[in-house]
């Protein structure tokens, strides 16, 4: 089940089921199981963007350029619905 941190929208959108299955085959195709559950990750952060209203190539740059420097203990604030609600309140203020 979803986090219940996460907005209404998504855990109703991951409750009834992606919209297609991301995938499938190209696991056997990933080099070995650490690859595999790798290649999970990254479909999985890319999708949950996509349920966030993110454009998932800006989402992967926003993390990739915080993450070096970013306290461990508040890497929940990169994650896909924090950066989204995040962006929501920039366009707000500005």
């Amino acid at each position: 089940m979803p986090s219940e941190r996460c907005p209404p929208s998504v855990r109703n959108r991951v409750r009834h089921g992606p919209e297609r299955a991301l995938g499938r085959k190209n696991y056997l195709f990933a080099g070995s199981d650490a690859g595999g559950e790798r290649a999970a990750a990254i479909y999985s952060l890319v999708g949950t963007a996509k349920l966030n209203g993110l454009d998932p190539q800006a989402y992967l740059r926003h993390v990739l350029e915080r993450i070096a420097d970013h306290p461990i203990n508040r890497v929940a604030e990169l994650l896909p619905w924090n950066v989204a609600l995040a962006a929501r309140a920039q366009q707000i203020a500005a």
